[in-house]
C-alpha cells in the first residue's frame, strides 16, 4: 500500500531518469550489434581465412545475438518504466489537487492524509438544508461532508499509485534473464512474453500506431517522436512499426529483426513440439477409403510450420552471408568466380510467417543508396521459397554494384502479397495482383519518403512473371512511383502500351528467353486485350517496351550470375542505359 507520505514525496522524474538510463543501454547493444554484424563479422567472412576465423566468427555471432536481446529487454524496461512514471504522476496529480483543494476550503490536511475541519457554525438567520430537501438552502454541505469528498479523493489518488506500484513491480520482475553464453529460442519465447506483460501493464501509455495512413504521414508521426519514444514503440509493437512504409530503413528492419527472431523461436518449439502423426492417414468412407480430416489437419499445419520456418531461417542466412563475396556458391554456373566487394548488410523491411508469408528483405541501405532496385516474384511466392528470390537480389547487386564508378545500389526483393500458388487456375486470376497493387504503390512511394535527399533517388521496378501483372495493375490503379520498369517472362502486365506505365518514355524494359513458354500461355488471361484475337504483352512490338537481349533459358534463369540477361538489368538499374543490349 503506498502511504500519503510516499505518494506525496515521490518524484515521478526519477523513473524517467532510470528509463534514459536503459535506453542508452539499450542503444549501446544496438550499436555494438550494428558494429559486430556489419564491420567486424563482415571483414571476418569476407577474406580472412584458416581453422581460427571460423571458431572466432562463431563465438562473435553469438555475443551479436546476446546484444541484440539485450537491446530488446531494455527497451521494454525502460517502456515499462516510463509508464510506471505517466501513472505516478497522474496520481500524483490527483493527490495535489485533492489537497490544495482542502486547503483553499479551509481544512488542514494531516500527515496519515486524513482531513480535518472546524465545526459547522450558522449565522444569525441560516439554516441548513439537506440536498433533497425541495428548499434553497443556504450552505448544501456540511464541513464534514467536504472534508469526506476530499479525503475519498486523497483516497484514489492513493488507490491508484498502488495498483500502479503492484503491477509494474509484477512485470518488472519478469523482465529478468539468467546469464548465459547464448541466447536460445527460449530466450526469444521468453522476450515476447516479456512483450505481452509490459503491454498489458502499460495500456494506454502509448498512442495507437498508425494504420492505413499514407507514407508522408506514417513519417510525419514518426519524425514527432523523440528517439526514446520511437524505441518504446519498437519495443512494444515490433510488428505494426515494421510494417509502416515512409518510415526509415534502419528503424523498420530493427522492429522486424525482433519479429524474425521471436517467430523463429516459436516455429523452431512448434515444429519440436508437434503432436504425433494421427493413425490412420485414410479412413473407410462407404465403399471408398477418404484421408482422415484429423491426419489432414495436422499435415497441414506440419507443412506450414516448416515452410515458415525454412523461410525465416533463409533470411537469417542472408544476414549470415553478409560480406562474403561467393554467398551462395551452389546458386553460380560452373566455372563462374564473382568478383567485387562482400555482400553489403541486409535490411528486414516487412515480415509476416501466417499463411503463405510474406517478406521484404533489402542488400543495402535504400535509404542512402543513388540506384534501388524492387524485385516483385510471381506465382507460387511464399514466405517457404523465398531463398531463390533472395538469391536472384543479391546476384543483381553484385552485377550492378560492379558497374564501372562502383554506384551505391540497393536490391529489394518485395515478397509482400499474396502471390497465386499454382499455374490454373490462381496464376490465371488478376485479383491477386489487384489486391497487391496498392500496397506495392505504397511501399515504392514509402522508399521515395524515406530516402536521404543528399543521395540520389533511382528506383526501378524489376519485375518477374506474375510479379509483372502486379506492378501493371499498380500503373493501372494508382501511380507507380518508379523511373524504369523491367519485365522477365511477363504474361502481360494488363495495359497495352508502355505509356502506361507511369514512367518516362523509353523506361520500360522486356526480356523473355526464347524457351519461355509463360508470355505466350499468359497473353490470353492477362495481356491487354484489343478485338478477340489480340493479346498485347511487353513482347509485342506495339507495347513499346525496350526489347533486351537475353542468353538466358527458360522462364527461371534471367539472373544467372555472369549472363548478358542479368547484366542488362543491371545497367538498367545504374541508368547506363546507352549500354543496355537491344534485340
Amino acid at each position: 500500500m503506498v502511504t500519503f507520505a510516499q505518494l506525496k514525496a515521490v518524484d515521478p522524474g526519477q523513473f524517467e531518469q532510470a528509463a534514459d538510463g536503459w535506453h542508452k543501454v539499450s542503444s549501446s547493444a544496438s550499436a555494438a550489434k550494428d558494429r559486430l554484424d556489419n564491420e567486424i563479422n563482415a571483414k571476418l567472412r569476407g577474406g580472412l581465412k584458416g581453422q581460427g576465423v571460423g571458431a572466432a566468427l562463431g563465438r562473435l555471432e553469438r555475443l551479436s545475438g546476446n546484444f541484440h536481446y539485450m537491446q530488446v529487454e531494455c527497451a521494454l524496461i525502460l517502456t515499462a518504466l516510463n509508464g510506471l512514471a505517466s501513472e505516478l504522476r497522474a496520481a500524483k496529480k490527483k493527490l495535489d489537487n485533492a489537497v490544495q483543494d482542502a486547503r483553499d476550503a479551509g481544512m488542514t490536511v494531516k500527515e496519515d492524509g486524513s482531513v480535518e475541519y472546524r465545526p459547522l457554525v450558522l449565522l444569525p438567520g441560516q439554516e441548513y438544508e439537506p440536498p433533497g430537501s425541495g428548499r434553497t438552502p443556504f450552505v448544501t454541505t456540511t464541513p464534514k461532508q467536504r472534508a469526506q469528498g476530499f479525503a475519498d479523493r486523497i483516497g484514489d489518488a492513493l488507490k491508484d499509485a498502488t495498483e500502479a506500484d503492484g503491477k509494474y513491480a509484477k512485470t518488472l520482475g519478469k523482465l529478468i534473464t539468467t546469464a548465459d553464453l547464448s541466447v536460445t529460442k527460449d530466450d526469444w519465447i521468453d522476450a515476447d512474453n516479456d512483450r505481452g506483460a509490459v503491454e498489458k501493464t502499460v495500456g494506454d501509455y502509448l498512442r495507437d500506431v498508425p494504420e492505413d495512413k499514407s507514407p508522408k504521414d506514417n513519417a510525419a508521426w514518426w519524425k514527432s517522436l523523440s528517439k526514446e519514444e520511437q524505441a518504446e514503440y519498437i519495443s512494444l509493437f515490433p510488428a505494426s512499426v515494421g510494417k509502416l512504409d515512409g518510415l526509415p530503413v534502419e528503424d523498420r528492419d530493427e522492429a522486424n529483426r525482433v519479429v524474425l527472431n521471436e517467430q523463429r523461436a516459436k516455429y523452431q518449439t512448434e515444429l519440436a513440439d508437434l503432436p504425433p502423426e494421427p493413425k490412420p492417414k485414410n479412413i473407410l468412407a462407404g465403399r471408398s477409403y477418404v484421408i482422415n480430416p484429423e491426419w489432414l489437419k495436422w499435415d497441414n499445419h506440419r507443412k506450414h510450420v516448416k515452410s515458415s520456418l525454412d523461410g525465416l531461417n533463409a533470411i537469417q542466412e542472408r544476414f549470415d552471408v553478409t560480406g562474403k563475396v561467393d554467398p551462395y556458391p551452389s546458386k553460380r554456373p560452373s566455372g563462374y568466380k564473382p568478383t567485387g566487394d562482400g555482400l553489403p548488410p541486409a535490411y528486414l523491411l516487412g515480415i509476416d510467417p501466417e499463411n503463405n508469408g510474406r517478406a521484404i528483405i533489402a542488400n543495402g541501405n535504400p535509404d542512402t543508396a543513388d540506384h534501388t532496385a524492387v524485385m516483385v516474384d510471381g506465382t507460387k511466392s511464399k514466405l517457404g521459397s523465398i531463398r531463390t528470390p533472395i538469391v536472384r537480389g543479391t546476384n543483381l547487386w553484385q552485377a550492378a554494384s560492379a558497374m564501372p564508378g562502383e554506384p551505391e545500389v540497393s536490391t529489394i526483393t518485395w515478397q509482400g502479397y499474396d502471390a497465386p500458388q499454382n499455374m490454373f487456375p490462381e496464376g490465371a486470376l488478376d485479383r491477386y495482383a489487384d489486391r497487391a497493387a496498392g500496397d506495392f504503390n505504397d511501399f515504392l512511394s514509402g522508399l521515395h519518403t524515406s530516402h536521404s535527399p543528399s543521395a540520389n533517388d533511382h528506383l526501378s521496378v524489376q519485375a518477374h512473371s506474375y510479379g509483372s501483372v502486379v506492378a501493371g495493375s499498380a500503373a493501372r490503379q494508382g501511380t507507380l512511383e518508379a523511373d524504369d520498369v523491367m519485365f522477365s517472362g511477363s504474361p502481360g502486365v494488363q495495359v497495352g502500351r508502355a505509356e502506361d506505365m507511369d514512367v518516362p518514355a523509353g523506361h520500360v524494359w522486356n526480356q523473355k528467353a526464347k524457351d519461355d513458354p509463360v508470355p505466350r500461355l499468359g497473353a490470353p488471361t492477362h495481356g491487354h486485350h484489343e478485338g478477340l484475337t489480340q493479346f498485347i504483352t511487353p513482347h509485342d512490338r506495339i507495347f513499346g517496351a525496350n526489347q533486351m537481349s537475353t542468353d538466358t533459358r527458360g522462364h527461371g534463369n534471367y539472373w544467372v550470375a555472369g549472363s548478358e540477361s542479368l547484366e542488362n538489368q543491371a545497367r538498367v538499374v545504374v541508368g547506363r542505359y546507352d549500354e543496355v543490349q537491344l534485340k
